[in-house]
């Protein structure tokens, strides 16, 4: 088992394989967080750009916590799965502005394709090509059991799951990932 990574804007901060780290103020152009850490981390990746935060934020995490696994994932047997409280609520409101008055009424595309949370997760598997099993889980709240039981079930057909949790608390990002293998969780 890898120890989980997380970021965390309440606390301007982020988890990788060797710690936690600041992004101090400076660092954070615009008021975006989550870019500051995609620059912070060196990434070269376009479409993170296009993304919407909740993309955004569980791309940036699903890095770290491939990063910090020590070993090879199996692209054809890793699975990837996300969980929250709320879905894409926040990109779904965004997107209801586009629609919301009829004299300015321009759907946008760009915005519709993330009112899916499983985008993110399809993002992810794109990226690092894995074609296990994904998803994307709405939860009442974060529930480890319900988390682990999740996992537990997709490790019967993956070798390896990368479980995270991505969550928006009054509008600033918490998000968490880590791979779990079968015997971690004592499948």
């Amino acid at each position: 088992m890898s120890d989980f990574c997380y970021i965390d804007e309440i606390k301007n901060e982020y988890r990788d394989a060797e710690g936690v780290k600041n992004i101090s103020q400076a660092q954070i152009v615009d008021n975006n967080f989550l870019t500051a850490v995609y620059r912070t981390l060196g990434f070269n990746y376009p479409k993170f750009f296009k993304m919407d935060e909740l993309s955004k934020a569980g791309f940036l995490v699903a890095e770290l916590a491939i990063g910090a696994y020590k070993k090879e994932l199996d692209p054809k047997t890793t699975g990837v799965v996300f969980f929250n409280r709320e879905a894409s609520l926040p990109t779904d409101r965004n997107f209801e502005k586009t629609i919301a008055d009829a004299e300015n009424f321009f759907p946008s595309p760009s915005v519709f394709v993330y009112t899916l949370p499983n985008i993110l997760s399809g993002e992810v598997c794109i990226r690092h090509g894995f074609q296990g099993e994904s998803g994307f889980y709405v939860l009442e709240n974060d529930d480890d059991d319900a988390i682990r039981n999740i996992c537990r079930d997709m490790l019967a057909t993956n070798s390896a799951v990368l479980c995270g949790w991505v969550d928006f608390i009054d509008g600033s990002v918490y998000a968490r990932a880590e791979v779990l293998t079968a015997e971690d969780l004592r499948c």
